[in-house]
């Protein structure tokens, strides 16, 4: 039989798992070296878990990123941007909802929603002059109209696919280095997977989507769609305690199209690796309420056309 600490444990962490997926954060190429996804953010234990219990789930996601690129980084094609350092910091603010819906099988429908809010600091050489920006303020909110999950019939192995949907709301100004949105709406199909083995508290958990960017009216430039997937495997040490580790690959399958991407024989296009730990903490407070706690750090190895730099993660999920 599964272990029903475990599935509680997962049933939780979903909130985590899907909600990275709206995060914006400079973090690959394309336009100001900026996209939607850090490798290893949808790491995690029971990333394709759906819930099947109806009711609210909420989430606090917390990411710093820090990074540097050191060849060009173009600003629409307006501006070209030279040795970049950044640092990030993202709270998202979400909440999933599953209702009273009897799908045939083993299926479960829910919808999500999150309000990010950021802080961005950024430093360059533009022209002959060294500028250094700071903003911060609401950034690019994302709804998940249509999520949909699957179990096994002993509930240890699952498998969701979603579309969320991040739209251009966040703080930008055409020619800034530091912005918290991105100006364009982006739409992100996703399939997740979970296998649980309860018998040695083991978590294998998958993520891979797919970026589809549109163009940012201001700038003319389109940044070309890019292709993630997130792996982790997690112990569960003790019944409230788990250590892990994660692998994030970013691929960027589509050029980028503007002035000076077109003039690049590679288009412009992204690529990086990222491996890190991980940490989960289950805090319980009185019958029935929990608090999951996660703690990743991801560290990216290889990187083309983008910046390399560090991410710290750290979540907070429950149910209402």
């Amino acid at each position: 039989m599964l272990d029903t600490e475990m599935i509680r444990r997962a049933f939780w962490g979903v909130a985590i798992a899907t909600v990275l997926t709206f995060l914006g954060t400079q973090a690959q190429a394309t336009e100001a070296a900026a996209g939607r996804y850090i490798p290893g953010a949808f790491a995690g234990p029971g990333a394709g878990i759906v819930p099947p219990v109806p009711g609210g789930y909420w989430a606090i996601s917390n990411i710093y990123y820090h990074g540097g690129a050191s060849g060009d980084v173009p600003f629409g094609d307006g501006s070209i941007a030279l040795g970049l350092k950044a640092d990030l910091w993202v709270t998202g603010l979400a909440g999933v909802y599953v209702p009273e819906i009897d799908l045939p099988g083993n299926w479960t429908y829910a919808v999500q929603g999150l309000l990010p809010v950021g802080w961005t600091r950024a430093k360059a050489d533009v022209g002959p002059l060294e500028v250094i920006q700071e903003v911060s303020g609401i950034g690019d909110i994302a709804f998940a109209p249509v999520v949909l999950g699957w179990h096994s019939d002993a509930m240890d192995t699952w498998v969701s696919t979603s579309l969320t949907i991040t739209a251009p709301t966040g703080v930008w100004t055409e020619g800034d280095i530091a912005f918290v949105g991105l100006n364009y709406w982006t739409f992100t199909p996703s399939v997740a997977f979970t296998r649980l083995v309860p018998q040695h508290g083991l978590d294998f958990s998958g993520n891979f989507g797919v970026d589809i960017n549109t163009k940012n009216p201001d700038t003319d430039y389109y940044s070309g769609a890019v292709a993630h997937l997130d792996l982790s495997v997690t112990k569960n040490v003790t019944e409230n305690f788990g250590v892990g580790v994660l692998a994030g690959f970013l691929y960027q399958i589509q050029d980028d199209d503007s002035t000076f991407a077109n003039n690049r024989d590679d288009g412009f296009k992204g690529r990086s690796v990222a491996i890190g730990p991980l940490a989960t903490y289950k805090a319980k407070f009185g019958e029935g309420n929990e608090i999951n706690m996660t703690l990743k750090w991801a560290h990216e190895i290889e990187v083309e056309n983008r910046m390399k730099g560090n991410a710290i993660f750290f979540n907070l999920a429950g149910k209402f």
